[in-house]
């Protein structure tokens, strides 16, 4: 899987790009606001953004609805230190897939991808039968 991720903090960007490529999967772009996060994701199409909620320009929940606006279809996990089970639950009605606190356990992230796993391929499989794959042969 392609990732995003998304995090002012340097320390966090560095942990969860460790993380992601130890689990065999990609880091195609990093972003350190909710603005670069919104252009890096049109400009990249990762399968699955990371993003932190605190953060200056635009926090986590406006790029997370302004990635959601784009996409509806958009794989958003939110990794936050901020452990608020309301910040948890409005993130999610407003269409994040996970919320997980920091610092971040390995293992959670690794059953987070394992459950996304099968909506990201049933994702790619529609575009291909929808035409917006590959031509045939190729």
């Amino acid at each position: 899987m392609l990732f995003l991720i998304v995090d002012d903090s340097e320390n966090s960007l560095n942990q969860l790009s460790r993380i992601v490529t130890d689990l065999g999967h990609e880091v195609v772009g990093t972003a350190r606001d909710g603005q670069a996060a919104v252009r890096q994701y049109e400009a990249l199409h990762p399968d699955v953004v990371i993003l932190d909620l605190i953060m200056p320009r635009m926090n986590g929940r406006e790029a997370l609805r302004e990635i959601r606006s784009r996409d509806p279809q958009a794989k958003v996990v939110i990794a936050s230190s901020m452990r608020s089970p309301q910040s948890a639950l409005e993130c999610q009605r407003e269409g994040a897939a996970f919320f997980l606190y920091k610092p971040l356990d390995e293992e959670d992230l690794r059953n987070v991808i394992r459950k996304l796993q099968p909506k990201i391929d049933n994702k790619i499989d529609n575009k291909f039968e929808n035409g917006k794959g590959p031509a045939a042969g190729t």
